[in-house]
């Protein structure tokens, strides 16, 4: 039996082809983008530098309302944090999107450490990047970093020609924005501070299904050059699914042909659908980048990838470069990996192998040879659920003593979606301290609520979460993006 905790509490305090068979999702809002959807902190999750005895027992209360920040970059239009990251003078960089008259564009706004809107950045606070106007929901940011200078480096989906008809119309291609200090285009970036990348032709599968280019995580590397991470079509006339590509970037937007070949380094998982996620960098300058596969016995498994800092499969990681394993009979999706005294935790939802029972918010760990660690949890994995209803992780970092904190979301009725921050000892089970027995829920003021991203202050004395008050799992009114803060220590 794998490990599933239990809580039973009461209320209170354009569809791509993704593989998780778990009964709907509400990553990016009203249509998703690509073979996959959701979000990245970049590679902001990372183990915390807190040193000394950790505490953490829930929320910060100093920090907005009980904890809870509603920050929306736009007090009419609909928005959303899908990332979030800190930069070395400990000012905070959330990333996701605003639409405007059904146009969906980039947006990044930048807090001081207190959680309060700066507003010398941007206009009044955000910076709004609308790369192709005319478009619908295709355009968001899904990660953001910030670079040795200053600079704040956000990328996400955006579409390939918004005039385009017909299945063309749902081509979708990748757009990676630099903007300088001050919230402005950096026109020493790309084109006036765009790069665009192409990863390939997309294709239409059937009448509602379409594979095109696609991106979550971004990294930074050795001398600001950035790491991107998505999917495109899979090679070969027959081939309906998507595989794995890191694309690297100089410094100065253009395509890095010294990073794997010829810019790109590109991941087939046994002919399956590839879906990715977030990319970390480790301290010695490897990239690690998740995501997760459906292979052809319909077993949805999690996949980590490690290359060198130039995109070369690293060999000493599981096989070839790429781990992965059945963690759960039916599904087990990673949305994010955090480095654990070398080894990796990776944290996301997942079911058995009946296709009915409802997805629970999941974490294990891999080794830093790249095996599935049986000895995490209960055979390797830990299951939260709240109410046998849908929970999502989406977020994953280890604090200084290896103990796990994930975020995502938590289902506790059939109409009503919270918040979630959970926390875990360093080998799964549950901290019962943390909130309410591990968990603390937030009803942010809609019905599908969710944090998305997560990162640490540099001195560690902090965490913070980033999300969204959904209005609905499909996001067809006003959302607005929100803050958290947990304090370590």
């Amino acid at each position: 039996m794998k490990k599933k905790i239990w809580a039973f509490v009461a209320v209170g305090a354009l569809a791509l082809a993704s593989c998780g068979d778990d009964g709907g999702d509400e990553d990016t809002g009203p249509a998703a983008t690509g073979s996959g959807t959701g979000t990245s902190t970049g590679a902001s999750a990372a183990t915390t530098t807190a040193a000394g005895p950790v505490k953490l027992t829930g929320l910060d209360a100093t920090f907005g309302t009980a904890g809870v920040s509603a920050t929306p970059m736009s007090a009419t239009d609909p928005d959303r944090f899908m990332a979030i990251t800190a930069a070395s003078d400990g000012k905070l960089y959330a990333a996701g999107y605003i639409t405007k008259a059904g146009d969906q564009q980039m947006a990044v706004a930048r807090f001081t450490a207190a959680g309060a809107i700066d507003k010398t950045f941007g206009t009044d606070g955000v910076a709004v990047v609308n790369v192709a106007v005319g478009g619908k929901t295709g355009e968001v940011a899904r990660s953001v970093v910030v670079q040795s200078t200053g600079k704040v480096v956000i990328a996400g989906p955006i579409e390939k020609d918004v005039a385009a008809t017909g299945d063309a119309a749902k081509d979708t291609d990748v757009a990676v924005v630099r903007l300088d200090t001050a919230g402005k285009p950096d026109t020493t970036f790309g084109t006036g501070g765009i790069a665009k990348l192409d990863f390939g032709v997309g294709k239409a599968i059937n009448a509602t299904t379409y594979v095109g280019d696609t991106s979550w995580g971004i990294g930074n590397l050795a001398g600001d050059k950035i790491v991107v991470f998505g999917t495109t079509l899979a090679a070969g006339a027959d081939r309906t699914d998507a595989d794995y590509v890191l694309a690297g970037l100089t410094a100065t937007g253009t395509l890095d042909t010294a990073f794997g070949t010829s810019g790109y380094t590109k991941v087939d998982i046994k002919a399956s659908v590839d879906s990715p996620r977030h990319v970390t960098i480790q301290a010695d300058g490897k990239i690690l980048a998740t995501g997760y596969s459906r292979d052809g016995d319909n077993v949805v498994s999690p996949v980590l990838i490690r290359t060198s800092a130039t995109g070369q499969l690293d060999t000493a990681f599981g096989t070839g470069g790429v781990a992965t394993a059945k963690v759960l009979p039916g599904v087990a999706e990673s949305y994010a990996v955090s480095v654990q005294n070398g080894n990796y935790i990776m944290a996301g939802y997942g079911r058995g192998a009946d296709s009915t029972e409802k997805v629970d918010l999941i974490t294990y760990r891999f080794t830093s040879a790249g095996v599935f660690d049986t000895t995490f949890g209960t055979a390797g994995v830990t299951r939260l659920d709240l109410a046998k209803d849908d929970d999502r992780g989406r977020n994953v970092i280890t604090l200084a003593d290896g103990r796990i904190v994930v975020v995502g979301s938590g289902k506790l009725t059939a109409t009503n979606v919270d918040a979630m921050v959970a926390v875990f000892d360093k080998n799964g089970a549950i901290q019962a301290d943390f909130g309410k027995g591990g968990y603390v829920l937030s009803d942010l003021g809609g019905p599908a609520d969710a944090w998305f991203g997560v990162t640490a202050s540099p001195d560690g004395k902090y965490i913070y979460a980033a999300g969204y008050k959904g209005v609905d799992a499909t996001s067809g009114g006003n959302d607005d993006a929100v803050l958290t803060r947990l304090a370590v220590g």
